[in-house]
């Protein structure tokens, strides 16, 4: 599977520069943090550029009411400069933004967003009540807008983040943009910010589409071993045998073994039992993917915690073919 953070980063970098991510996909192979860095640079050059432009914005900005800025703004001020100046705004006036920003239409809002500076997303987001952001962030999802929708989530308020996740009726659309939050530090605060209930929603969405999955197998496999523990029961108890088989199926075409095994090294006893008895999974294919993927990443906790629970003819093949790996990768 291709890394859901990386792609997300190559997604923003494409937004910057008004091109296809497709243009730019040679870059995926600085992972999700070298092109944070990149995208990051970039974006600080081009504000940077037009920093004089912006003062003079500001210096302007008292002299307006909130409500013309708003009006004008929409009427004929482009989604991009707008995004920009509001940036700027934003920095120097965080309460004016602010206040600006309650007069806005979500739909101008979602517009505006993408194009904000990536240094003021930090200032703005705490700030914005949470009755102003929640309309543009079911905007965002309407647009299946996930990746800016998750420069917003990575930098709210317990209050924000609690606000969001009710007044978000898209829950798989939440559910993609948690996936896409950078930092595994920041995922696992949100995750932990929300009370357990309101996450089983969540992760029980992970089984009505393939990509859902991929969405919620990423956010497991980034979570502390406890949390994905307690999660993995959650997603475990919604699959019947041939759910749990087409899971199997999904990750296996969509090349999403390394976030299973990652998983599966934190699942309780039951759940892992439960996966390690799966037909498909105790298929020779299956099982050498997994001894494959296990020696790629050097990380073999996930496959011994399969092995435990395999018999008959599927554990001594998966044993053969560990013997036969783990020295080639050591």
């Amino acid at each position: 599977m291709s890394d859901l953070v990386t792609r997300a980063q190559l997604i923003m970098l494409a937004e910057l520069l008004d091109v296809e991510p497709e243009r730019l996909r040679h870059l995926e192979r600085l992972g999700a943090d070298g092109l944070r860095t990149l995208r990051e640079r970039i974006s600080d050059r081009l504000f940077d550029e037009q920093a004089a432009v912006f003062a003079r914005l500001n210096r302007l900005a008292p002299l307006v009411p909130n409500g013309v800025v708003a009006k004008l703004s929409q009427a004929i001020v482009p989604p991009l400069v707008a995004g920009r100046a509001a940036g700027a705004l934003g920095v120097e006036n965080p309460g004016r933004a602010t206040a600006v920003l309650s007069d806005l239409s979500a739909q101008y809002m979602a517009d505006c967003a993408p194009y904000l500076d990536q240094r003021t997303v930090a200032v703005l987001a705490p700030n914005i009540p949470v009755d102003v952001l929640v309309p543009a962030a079911n905007e965002l999802m309407r647009r299946k807008a996930y990746v800016t929708a998750s420069w917003f989530l990575d930098y709210s308020t317990p209050d924000l983040v609690l606000g969001l996740e009710e007044g978000i009726a898209d829950k798989a659309g939440l559910l993609h943009t948690t996936a896409l939050v950078q930092s595994d530090e920041r995922l696992e605060e949100i995750i932990r910010i929300l009370p357990t209930e309101r996450v089983a929603v969540i992760v029980r969405t992970a089984v009505c589409s393939p990509d859902l999955l991929m969405a919620g197998l990423s956010v497991l496999s980034r979570l502390s071993p406890d949390l994905t523990a307690s999660l993995g029961d959650v997603l475990f108890e919604e699959l019947d045998d041939d759910g749990l088989t087409d899971v199997l199926r999904t990750v296996m075409e969509r090349d999403a073994v390394t976030e299973l095994l990652t998983v599966a090294a934190a699942l309780r006893p039951a759940a892992l039992a439960r996966l390690a008895a799966n037909p498909y999974l105790t298929e020779p294919g299956t099982l050498e993917m997994f001894v494959l993927r296990a020696a790629e990443q050097d990380y073999w906790a996930g496959v011994d915690r399969v092995a435990e629970h395999l018999t008959g003819e599927a554990a001594r093949l998966l044993e053969e073919r560990l013997t036969e790996a783990r020295p080639a990768a050591s």
